[in-house]
């Protein structure tokens, strides 16, 4: 099914710069669409859809003004008007999950907990009944859940992280909340500013919570450049920006009308607000348009289509298609990555200073549960108005660091998001684009997308030997803990770098009457070292050793401490000497599907194996760069790249098919 997506501005003026489309809600967006579905007379839910575009529609019966429509699109925008689109034939799965569920309901009321892109509207269930809840999310990819007594009845999407998982009888727990945005005070924004290295608009944004265009109208109307230094004038910003806030939520009201931002000279609708845009309003190249609702504004914003040649200025020879089009859109959807990830480190970090500097009330709480009743696994605690589900058998500063690991990703993605804008403008400054070669629809050399998934996908990492073995191996100490003692068998192979932080390696045999034989011992021996950080050093052999899996324990001597992550070997250990440092990239069968993976060139010798590039130990620095340019010549994202590919810098030599392209000026 197709996913809808809002039209992008390619901007066709190149000596004029039309601002950047808007292309999803913002907080004060998703605030004004709750207040409309507050001023809802009496309604009634009556059907759900779901459309062939990936939206969502709910209708509802009105006392005295009959159906309106609630359209959702997950993750970008929701109206609320009069009903008008025709509906579908057939409902869908989770449309009809929503009728069994909600049909017939009376909406009680509508909420924005913390003041982000995200609400919650209660339905009533009957008397004795606790109200369900119909939860949106319009950040990041988008959901919508069902709730009720507590936990999640039926969703669009079912995800987990770390602390929070989304799937049918689960616990719910709302997204983790930053510092709402709408109830700050002048000491709180004076402190992050004056601690702040970045600008004001990003300061604002990303650890304030405020959002980009939030930030932007802010600081517009109180007249503070935004790209000045966030940490000059603190105190004048900071009481400057509490008086203008409660001003700007005052003007959306709680029946908001609509005002659009159209280009003067291309005719295409740049933005949608709830309230009248100082920062739109000071631009000359825009006209301002109202609407008498802010839905109806944002139904026709995020439905129009860029304008018809006929709209357009005339020019004397024939319209020529901006050939930086296609970068400016880039540019736009890289601008909005970046404003994500920020918000998503700053959450996770707020989120384990919040469990730290609560750590005596926390470990309490967790002790008592843990002594008082030994087999309830998880609970929950709210720390200033954020709740966390914490695992009693967790240490509350092990639930810390593992939220301090996922803003380290966040970062670390957010650091290859900034590296990709600076060279997309790059380009832009240049004047001469690099436009990708074309490539067929479907490779006649590349296999399908796959469809089917297999239980060793679930671990950190894993490949399959020469000789058909399933080997798998954890990540970090937290993961090889896991690996191993969720799947090492007595008859499996235990295999270990002579290196310390090494990873943890299973080769997982089907039947104890075959073991694997020197081919994959040495494969798995030559991949878990190229996991290790002989990697990063840049060695160019190193050692291993393998044992039993009835050899491998966490019973020590008497009195001898295992840390997390190790493991006790009895017995003797056989070494695998002078194991080389490289891998291969490619793909290979396993049971009618084929399977990327980076592994030792032997594993790829079995019929109908694709070789594609040779991997080596590389500079960090040049991570980011080759992982682009290998991702862009596999036709894959880079999170799929970055599952197989081994820790630190490589260099990456086409061979096979991909040497072939690479001298054509496919790849690279």
């Amino acid at each position: 099914m197709a996913v809808w997506s809002p039209p992008v501005n390619e901007e066709p003026t190149a000596a004029l710069r039309t601002p950047a489309r808007k292309d999803r809600f913002s907080s004060l967006d998703t605030l004004a669409l709750v207040r409309e579905l507050r001023s809802l007379p009496r309604a009634w839910f009556d059907k759900a859809s779901e459309l062939p575009d990936g939206r969502l529609l709910i209708t509802f019966r009105v006392q005295g003004e009959g159906r309106w429509e609630w359209l959702i699109a997950p993750g970008i925008f929701s109206t609320l008007r009069p009903a008008s689109l025709p509906l579908p034939e057939t409902p869908g799965p989770f449309a009809m999950a929503l009728r069994r569920q909600l049909q017939g309901a009376p909406l009680l009321g509508a909420e924005q907990p913390g003041g982000e892109r995200y609400l919650e509207a209660s339905f009533g269930q009957g008397r004795e009944e606790e109200p369900a809840l119909l939860a949106v999310e319009l950040f990041g990819q988008g959901n919508v859940l069902v709730i009720r007594r507590g936990q999640i009845s039926t969703l669009l999407h079912s995800r987990a992280w770390a602390q929070r998982v989304l799937r049918p009888g689960a616990r719910y727990l709302r997204p983790p909340a930053r510092k709402n945005p709408f109830a700050l005070t002048a000491e709180e924004l004076r402190k992050a500013l004056r601690d702040s290295s970045a600008d004001r608009v990003s300061t604002l944004a990303a650890r304030m919570g405020l959002g980009g265009p939030l930030s932007e109208e802010l600081l517009a109307r109180t007249g503070f450049d935004p790209k000045v230094a966030a940490a000059r004038e603190p105190e004048e910003l900071s009481e400057a920006l509490v008086q203008a806030l409660p001003t700007l939520l005052s003007e959306i009201g709680d029946r908001p009308s609509g005002y659009l931002y159209r280009s003067r000279t291309g005719g295409q609708l740049i933005d949608v607000t709830p309230f009248p845009a100082e920062r739109r309003r000071r631009d000359a190249e825009l006209a301002e348009e109202r609407r008498p609702t802010f839905s109806e504004a944002a139904f026709e914003f995020f439905s129009s289509s860029p304008p018809p040649e006929s709209a357009r200025p005339r020019e004397e020879t024939a319209p020529v298609k901006d050939p930086r089009a296609g970068l400016l859109r880039k540019r736009n959807q890289q601008e909005e990555a970046i404003r994500t990830l920020q918000e998503e480190a700053e959450t996770l970090r707020s989120g384990a200073d919040l469990l730290l500097s609560h750590f005596p009330e926390v470990e309490e709480r967790r002790l008592t549960l843990a002594g008082s009743a030994p087999g309830t696994l998880e609970f929950e605690i709210v720390l200033e108005g954020r709740p966390f589900r914490l695992k009693a058998g967790t240490p509350t500063r092990e639930a810390a660091q593992a939220l301090y690991e996922e803003a380290k990703h966040a970062q670390q993605r957010l650091e290859g998001a900034q590296g990709a804008l600076r060279s997309t403008e790059a380009q832009l400054r240049s004047g001469t684009p690099v436009v990708a070669s074309p490539r067929p629809t479907q490779d006649p050399g590349r296999p399908p997308a796959r469809r089917r998934h297999f239980w060793f996908e679930k671990a950190p990492r894993f490949f399959v030997s020469s000789e058909g073995f399933v080997v798998i191996a954890g990540r970090d100490a937290r993961t090889n803990d896991a690996l191993v003692k969720r799947y090492l068998g007595e008859h499996d192979v235990y295999i270990h770098a002579d290196l310390h932080g090494a990873p943890s390696v299973v080769i997982k045999t089907q039947d104890p009457k075959v073991s694997p034989g020197e081919g994959t011992l040495l494969e798995a021996g030559q991949w878990g070292l190229c996991h290790s950080r002989a990697w990063r050093a840049g060695l160019a052999s190193a050692d291993a050793y393998w044992v039993k899996g009835d050899q491998v324990s966490k019973a020590g001597a008497s009195g001898e401490y295992v840390a997390r992550g190790s493991w006790v070997i009895h017995g003797t250990r056989n070494p695998l000497r002078d194991l080389p440092l490289e891998l291969t990239l490619g793909r290979v069968p396993y049971e009618g599907e084929m399977l990327l993976q980076a592994a030792p060139l032997s594993t790829f010798g079995r019929p109908g194996s694709q070789l594609l590039f040779g991997l080596r130990p590389g500079e960090d620095r040049d991570r980011e760069v080759e992982e682009r340019t290998l991702a862009q010549a596999l036709g894959i994202t880079r999170e799929a790249l970055q599952a197989v590919l081994p820790p630190g810098g490589f260099s990456a030599r086409p061979i096979g098919p991909a040497a072939g392209e690479a001298r054509r000026g496919v790849v690279g």
